[in-house]
């Protein structure tokens, strides 16, 4: 006759040893670790990598600035030598205006014809 066997009571400390589960856990956990230096070092880079960034940045604007300053320097230097130019050019102009102001055509040609009549 047919007699079953009580079934036996397992336990889970039964169930990790017979599966391993232990050396298991230790691997995963090892894992995890690893994955957790991974993703460390990985912000580091990234976080490096944005440093780096905004100083390339920071380093064009300034290169950027300095050169629009020299731009407007320059282009300040050549309006001051245009207005200095065209500031001599009107004093000599106000000379010779001056100058042609002065011009009395009829005692010029008195003058003339008196020089005239001298010459023989």
């Amino acid at each position: 006759s047919y007699s079953p066997v009580p079934p036996k009571h397992i336990t889970r400390a039964d169930v990790e040893r017979d599966s391993e589960l232990a050396d298991i856990r230790m691997v995963a956990q090892a894992s995890d670790e690893s994955v957790e230096d991974a993703a460390g070092k990985l912000l580091n880079i990234m976080s490096k990598g944005d440093t780096t960034l905004r100083s390339a940045r920071l380093a064009a604007e300034s290169c950027l600035l300095s050169e629009c300053n020299a731009m407007k320097s320059a282009l300040v230097s050549l309006v001051a030598l245009e207005r200095a130019s065209l500031e001599d050019r009107s004093r000599r102009l106000k000379v010779l205006e001056t100058a042609v102001e002065a011009v009395d055509v009829r005692r010029d040609i008195d003058n003339y014809i008196k020089n005239d009549k001298r010459m023989p």
